[in-house]
């Protein structure tokens, strides 16, 4: 006859199990981490170009506020957690390059308020490192799911995916629409992809994610995003005629949502 395990047996099988799920759960958090962050750093960028062209608009303002503050909190959680996944000098490493970022930001905004104006090569400056910093928590990301072994589920990673592409888009129309001296010297830094050529990474994972997702919720939000890409598809591919950057980040700020709700349910 079997004896039934003393209580001290059950605590430390108990004590086992959770910290195993604690190893596992800190390279998954420390991903959404850095995933928030690139999300983050790119919009507070997008919403500065819209600030800038809508004569320092208090909406936009308050969103790249709104941004700053996501980036910061996924910041300091990626920081308190990294040092388990042998991540600390990375994160480190990306709060000194958020700091140059954020504070190229704040001089352009306050030459704006205060002048009306920016000096153009501080916002080329920042729309560069932008796009680095972006770069960097890509190849960070990357960098942990290799030493971690650990993978979001495939329908999480192809959300990010999209959420990161349709934000690089939106940020590079906004740039463009937003300049009267021409994306060229004005923009998101050193774009190595023109929008028509994301637009068509864009399309492609979009009917992966269609093939992927299984459950009914999530069905109807990859339909609604359908929907919504169908809309802007368009007007970011022929981003030089009668360009319409408020339209298309309202259309991104929305699929954005949708991904996030996707990802969410997968997590």
């Amino acid at each position: 006859m079997r004896t039934a395990p003393s209580p001290a047996r059950i605590v430390l099988l108990f004590l086992v199990l959770s910290l195993a799920s604690t190893a596992r759960a800190t390279p998954q958090q420390l991903l959404t981490d850095l995933h928030h962050m690139r999300l983050a750093a790119t919009s507070m960028v997008t919403n500065y170009y819209m600030f800038s062209g809508l004569d320092a608009d208090a909406k936009f303002n308050r969103l790249i506020d709104g941004s700053m503050s996501r980036f910061n909190t996924a910041m300091k959680d990626a920081l308190d957690i990294a040092a388990n996944d042998q991540m600390a000098d990375e994160i480190t490493a990306l709060e000194t390059d958020w700091l140059k970022l954020s504070q190229l930001l704040e001089t352009n905004r306050q030459d704006i308020l205060t002048r009306g104006y920016p000096e153009i090569r501080l916002v080329d400056d920042m729309g560069r490192q932008g796009t680095q910093l972006v770069g960097e928590i890509s190849e960070d990301y990357k960098l942990l799911k290799g030493k971690s072994g650990i993978k979001p589920h495939a329908v999480v990673e192809k959300a990010r995916e999209l959420a990161v592409l349709m934000a690089e888009m939106t940020a590079q129309y906004a740039a463009e629409g937003t300049s009267n001296l021409g994306y060229l010297f004005v923009g998101t830094g050193e774009n190595e992809n023109s929008l028509g050529m994301l637009a068509d990474d864009f399309q492609g994972k979009l009917a992966q994610l269609e093939q992927l997702v299984k459950d009914q919720g999530a069905i109807i939000l990859v339909r609604n995003i359908a929907s919504k890409w169908r809309f802007v598809e368009d007007r970011i591919r022929n981003n030089t005629e009668n360009s319409v950057p408020f339209l298309v980040v309202s259309y991104n700020d929305r699929i954005l949502e949708h991904l996030e709700e996707i990802e969410a349910s997968y997590r």
